[in-house]
């Protein structure tokens, strides 16, 4: 996908507007960090072989359009993806918080969960893209990102406005920067008139924010 870092030099208004719907219909992601079972950067050949475990359960439809949001990744998205996928468990259904994407350490594995219906009702594949890259930035982030690097591309990340329920804003925690980001980076769309996330505005420039991560896809 070209670059569109051009457009994230929005004016403050713009990024205020953007921010304030971020919440809406309590369309937001979840993630759940856990360490214990893996060590960050480290994949064996098998596992950067493997590819997604979709649940069964998964309509043929709704599998279709989760890997649409990876196809419609820039291509280092992708690679970084492609190096993480064959940890990922897929499922789709509505969560037991009530967001729209949950993903959980489990063991040596991850389990992304997407409520698929409920996005694509309102915003249709673009939703579905943001929610899906948002949720494997996560596992991208607790994979493959180091510490120092997690440190130095969330210095770049705006804090945002307000504390809306303690969790967004000015509030959302770094792995929820991270994965807005990451989504952002990987789609050039910074979500005007997409109300879902935390209310993270983007980097400048997300071409220059997403370029250290790159490398890790290299085995």
């Amino acid at each position: 996908m070209g670059d569109r870092s051009r457009a994230y030099l929005a004016p403050l208004a713009l990024l205020l507007l953007l921010s304030l719907g971020l919440f809406a219909l309590r369309m937001q992601h979840r993630a759940q960090a856990a360490t214990d079972g893996r060590v960050v950067g480290q994949l064996s050949a098998r596992e950067r072989a493997a590819t997604f475990a979709f649940d069964p359960a998964i309509a043929p439809a709704d599998r279709d359009a989760f890997l649409s949001a990876v196809a419609h990744a820039r291509p280092e998205a992708q690679a970084l993806i492609a190096t993480v996928d064959g940890l990922v468990d897929v499922h789709v259904a509505p969560t037991r918080s009530g967001t729209v994407g949950v993903t959980q350490s489990v063991g040596d594995r991850y389990s992304v969960t997407v409520n698929l219906g409920a996005v694509s009702r309102r915003y249709g594949q673009r939703g579905i893209d943001r929610t899906v890259l948002h949720e494997l930035g996560h596992v991208v982030d607790f994979a493959l990102v180091p510490p120092a690097l997690d440190a130095q591309l969330d210095a770049t990340v705006p804090r945002g406005y307000g504390c809306d329920g303690q969790n967004s804003g000015g509030c959302a925690d770094v792995v929820e920067r991270f994965a807005e980001s990451f989504a952002k980076w990987a789609t050039g769309d910074i979500g005007v008139d997409l109300y879902i996330g935390y209310k993270v505005p983007p980097p400048d420039d997300l071409a220059t924010w997403g370029a250290p991560l790159a490398a890790l896809a290299r085995p």
